[in-house]
């Protein structure tokens, strides 16, 4: 079985992608992740500095944002409301298995 590098990746809040790195993975433009960055709903670790890094655990929602863009022929403008939502979810999603575990301990 061949398994391409860019599926096996942390995906935590540890492990940094560059913007290139994200772009090819993502399937997004580098103006749609501008986009993303300046509306705020995109963070970079390192905002101040020319070549920007990001969380790797942003991929996944980014991942589904392109997907939703391609299926729904999503406006750029809807691009970081989107992404917002997806990140929000994820967030409540984790919160909600961390009670599930700490119920049944």
């Amino acid at each position: 079985m061949n398994i391409e590098f860019s599926e096996i990746l942390w995906l935590d809040n540890q492990h940094e992608v560059s913007l290139d790195e994200l772009i090819a993975l993502s399937g997004l433009s580098l103006q749609e992740i501008q986009h993303l960055v300046a509306s705020g709903a995109l963070k970079p670790n390192n905002p101040a500095e020319d070549h920007w890094h990001f969380n790797s655990h942003c991929i996944v929602s980014i991942r589904t944002l392109c997907k939703l863009k391609q299926d729904f022929e999503l406006e750029p403008n809807a691009f970081a409301l989107t992404l917002l939502f997806l990140e929000r979810i994820r967030t409540l999603e984790l919160q909600l298995q961390k009670l599930n575990q700490n119920s049944s301990d």
